[in-house]
């Protein structure tokens, strides 16, 4: 896991919106949050580095962040809302990825909100699904961001 990139994470977060009921503000902002960690990471090392990579055409699926020299996802869920769904989705994206590549993926780093994220990803089924995929060669780490 590479600190640079959750520290890019934890930059772009900054901008979280914090206010509001507002669904549509919220989510146009966590789209940009997303994408300002994305511009960041590549800013780090472009030929490292790659964003939005693509599971399989018939998937439609794609990784946020590729570490390539450490075969490493990054998965950013800015909203911590949900993060148990889209933590699942994004394991299988991985899993996925492993079974059609020769090049495997090692790690997956999951980022997301504290608040929200940790109440439901720090339960006993996600942390013993953590523990049977280390028995397949893919280590998963879970990061969460607070909001300041």
């Amino acid at each position: 896991m590479n600190t640079k990139i959750i520290d890019a994470a934890k930059e772009a977060f900054r901008q979280r919106l914090t206010d509001g009921n507002d669904v549509a503000a919220h989510t146009r902002n966590a789209q940009a949050i997303a994408k300002d960690w994305r511009r960041r990471v590549f800013e780090l090392d472009p030929d490292n580095y790659q964003y939005e990579v693509p599971i399989s055409p018939e998937f439609d699926q794609r990784i946020d962040v590729l570490d390539k020299s450490e075969m490493c996802a990054y998965e950013f869920k800015v909203s911590g809302k949900n993060a148990t769904a889209e933590f699942y989705k994004d394991v299988v994206k991985i899993l996925l990825w492993n079974e059609h590549r020769k090049e495997k993926i090692r790690e997956l780093v999951f980022i997301t909100e504290e608040s929200w994220g940790r109440q439901f990803l720090d339960t006993p089924m996600p942390t013993a699904y953590i523990k049977y995929l280390q028995h397949h060669d893919l280590e998963v780490k879970l990061v969460y961001i607070a909001v300041t």
